[in-house]
Order: structure tokens, then sequence, then C-alpha cells
């Protein structure tokens, strides 16, 4: 537009002051200079307007790329609205079944310590119960032992006089009819025979070895008494000699393999005075367990099972930590069985399964138990 406006002014000036020449020349400048502003404009506005276009398709680019973005934005909004509303009903619900779940497990904590409290009273009072009844079994038991040694010294003095005055009557002189001498020798010799094989059993419960030694003194008597009534007695000295030899026999190996021997022979009475003999040698000894827990079995297997039972109790009670001590509670559960008392041997053979689980003999008693 300057430029217009200055070749216009020139060319008043020029047509006033310049040629018909100058004025075709000016002209023809201007026409150029017009041509050349066409040009310009018209370059300068495509240009603007390309500008403007692609300006405009970049901003409704910028446009539809903000929207997609602002909608983008909301949605995530919204989702995490909607996932924060969820997470807090979920943590509220999780708080809710968690303090249902600690209320139910403190209610159940509770109920499970008065069970177990409970049951621990229980298992205290069946201890003590047990206890008091293994103590009253074994007072009881060895109030018979007694018994049954006070009978059988009883029996024994009864037979030792009853032997005297078999003696006395075979030494003093009488005449009597041959009938009658009969008939006196046959009642010596049938009465004191009896009287002596009842003390002999008796004593094997009372495990005393004096009452059992009187059979033989009361079995010769009779004996000697027809010898005496029919011929002249001979001296009785070789009993006594045969006895004093073998005596020394016997006690010239060890006490304990010699009763051992005895045992395994099954003769169970004379392994029994070996064992008693053992175990009064060296009661402290290595052998003291095994002493008294085939005393025990010696009087087991003759059927004396209320006096075993008091062998296998000092084996429990004196050697617990010998490994015969479950074998020992076992065969005194057993005992009680054979003795019907069930009751006794159940608790011996739960006692054996809770002090020594692992052994063979619990597993033993676990089988006899279930049995009864």
């Amino acid at each position: 537009m300057k430029t217009i406006t200055v070749a216009g002014c020139s060319l008043l000036l020029l047509t006033q002051c310049a040629s018909q020449d100058d004025v075709r020349d000016l002209q023809y400048q201007l026409r150029a200079v017009n041509q050349k502003v066409e040009d310009v404009r018209n370059n300068a506005v495509d240009q603007m307007q390309k500008r403007q276009a692609s300006s405009v398709s970049k901003i409704d680019q910028v446009e539809g790329e903000t929207l997609r973005i602002r909608s983008t934005i909301e949605e995530t909004t919204a989702q995490t609205t909607q996932f924060r509303d969820e997470t807090r009903e979920n943590i509220a619900g999780l708080q809710t079944s968690l303090a249902a779940l600690r209320t139910e497990q403190d209610a159940k904590l509770a109920e499970m310590n008065q069970k177990i409290a409970i049951l621990e009273e229980k298992i205290t009072q069946v201890t003590e119960s047990f206890s008091k009844a293994q103590q009253t079994r074994i007072n009881e038991a060895e109030k018979r032992a007694l018994e049954a040694a006070k009978k059988a010294e009883a029996a024994r003095q009864k037979a030792a006089s009853a032997t005297a005055a078999t003696s006395a009557a075979a030494t003093k002189p009488v005449r009597v009819s041959p009938s009658t001498t009969k008939t006196r020798v046959a009642t010596a010799a049938t009465a004191p025979a009896a009287s002596v094989d009842k003390p002999a059993a008796t004593a094997a419960r009372a495990t005393t070895a004096p009452a059992r030694t009187t059979a033989a003194p009361a079995a010769t008597a009779p004996a000697a008494t027809t010898a005496a009534a029919s011929a002249p007695p001979p001296p009785p000295t070789p009993a006594p000699e045969k006895t004093a030899a073998s005596a020394p026999a016997a006690t010239s190996s060890d006490p304990f393999s010699q009763a051992m021997a005895q045992y395994k022979g099954k003769n169970y009475k004379d392994a029994y005075k070996g064992f008693e003999q053992s175990l009064s040698t060296n009661p402290n000894g290595s052998q003291a367990a095994k002493s008294l827990f085939y005393m025990g079995e010696s009087l087991y297997n003759q059927g004396e099972y209320d006096l075993a039972i008091l062998d296998y109790q000092k084996v429990i009670s004196n050697h617990s930590s010998d490994p015969l001590a479950p074998n020992a509670l076992l065969k005194q559960g057993m005992s009680f069985e054979k003795l019907t008392d069930h009751e006794t041997a159940k608790i011996i053979y739960k006692k054996l399964i809770s002090d020594h689980g692992s052994s063979p003999e619990a597993a033993q008693a676990k089988e006899r138990l279930g049995k009864l």
C-alpha cells in the first residue's frame, strides 16, 4: 500500500514534470510494481491460507486429541472412583469378616482352653486314682503275701511238731498188735503228708524258702516210721550226705547263671530260689533287675500271679530306667488279666503306652487293650 501511494504521488509529479516517455516508463514500472505487488499478495495470501488451513487442521487434530484425552481421563476417573468405592466396600467387608472370625476363634480358643483344663483335671484325677488303685493293689497283694507267709509258717511249725511227734513215737517202744500198728502207720503216713503238701504250695506264694524245704522232712518221716514198724531202721545219713555233696556243685557257678539254666529248663521253683539267692548276694548289682524280673516270671509260670505282680512292681519302681521295665509293666498287666482284674490291667496298659510308647511292649499293650 505504501508503494502504491508513493507511485501515485510520483505519478502525479511525473505527469506534471516529466515527459510522455517518462510517464510511459513510470506506468510500465508502476505496472511491474503492481504485478509484483499482486504476485506478492497472491503468494502471501496463498501461503497464509495454506498455513491457516494447516493450522486449522492441526487445531482440529489437537481439539480431537484433546477431546479423546479428556474422554479417556473422564473414563479413567470414573473407573478409579468405582474401583475406589469397590475397594472401600471390600475392605469394610474384610474387616467385618476378620472381626467375626476373630470373635469366633476367640470363642473356640476359650472353649478349647476350657476343654484342655477339664482334660488335664481328668488326667490328674485318673493319675491319682491309678496311683491309689495301684498302691491299693500292691498293699492288698502284700497283705495276701504276709497272710500266706503266716499260714506257711504256721503250717511249717505244725508239720515240724507233727514230724517231732512221729519221730518220738517211732523211738518210743510201744507194744501193739500188728493190725493196730498198721493203722497207726497209715494214719501217720497220710496225715503229715497232706499237712506238709499244702504248706509247701502256700509257701511258694509267700516266697519263703524254709516253708518249701519242709516237705522233705515231712515226707521222709512217715517212711521212717513205716520202716521202724517193720524192721530195724537203717542209719538216715545217706540222704543228708547226698544233699551235702550236691550243694557245692549247685553253688560252684554264678547263682544267676545257674538260676537261668533252671528257668530255661522250666524248673521254676528252683529257678526262683536261684534268682532270690543272686539278688540277696548282690542286691544293687547289674543283675538285680533281671533277677527280680525272672523271679516274677518264675511265679507267673507257676500261676502265682498275685506274687508275680509284686516282683514286677519292684522292677518298675526300683529300676524304671532298665530295659526290662516295659516288659515288667506288660507282664504285670497280663497278671492282672489272669486274676480277672481287667480294669487294673487297662490302667497298667495305658501307663505302659504313655511311658514307653515306642517300645514293642507298648504295641502288645495296645493289642491287648483293644481286646479288653
